[in-house]
């Protein structure tokens, strides 16, 4: 057996050696994947920051009693909206200045194509009940005999309503140009 040049002790001080240098390129591995993590995070942060916005309701009293916060996805188009689904728009020309520029969030009641029927009773879309009266004709200093028609929606538009008789929507102000149009709404509570 050959005697060991190194001195005694000195093969554990080699052993320790190797395992301080192996933990080096691991310590830089784990600070490479922790800044890929966070360059995600912070991406898909930034994408969800430019595509979705937050709608909050405020009024005392709501045209859409359902919810009160709305996630907006300002990313979906006029083409994706259906019969129904939440859609949030800028207010633009209603005729009541207090709300101009302001967001909206109603129902698509109505789509290109569809009939609307109001009457002093009510507003039918296709034939289906979809509001009761006109409550806010009043308000608006306007006789409720001037919003009484039967038309059809016409392309690039939409027939918003709220879910509320006084509902501030397309029975007093017309249809809603796909312009105006901000994203489609989701109901959050």
């Amino acid at each position: 057996m050959r005697p060991s040049k190194a001195e005694p002790g000195a093969q554990g001080r080699l052993v320790g050696s190797r395992w301080r240098s192996g933990i080096r390129p691991l310590r830089w591995r784990w600070a490479a994947l922790a800044v890929v993590a966070l360059a995600v995070v912070l991406g898909l942060g930034a994408y969800g920051a430019i595509r979705y916005r937050l709608g909050i309701d405020l009024q005392a009293h709501r045209c859409l009693e359902s919810s009160r916060v709305f996630l907006i996805d300002t990313f979906t188009g006029p083409e994706e909206v259906i019969q129904g689904d939440l859609v949030a728009f800028r207010a633009q020309g209603l005729g009541v200045d207090a709300f101009e520029g302001r967001l909206f969030v109603k129902h698509a009641a109505g789509v290109p194509g569809d009939w609307v029927t109001v009457t002093l009773a009510g507003t039918a879309i296709n034939g289906m009940p979809m509001a009761q009266g006109l409550a806010l004709a009043p308000a608006l200093k306007r006789d409720p005999a001037s919003f009484i028609r039967h038309e059809r929606v016409p392309v690039e538009h939409f027939w918003m309503l709220g879910e509320t008789a006084d509902s501030f929507d397309s029975r007093y102000w017309g249809f809603l140009p796909v312009t105006r149009m901000v994203g489609k709404a989701y109901a959050l509570f």
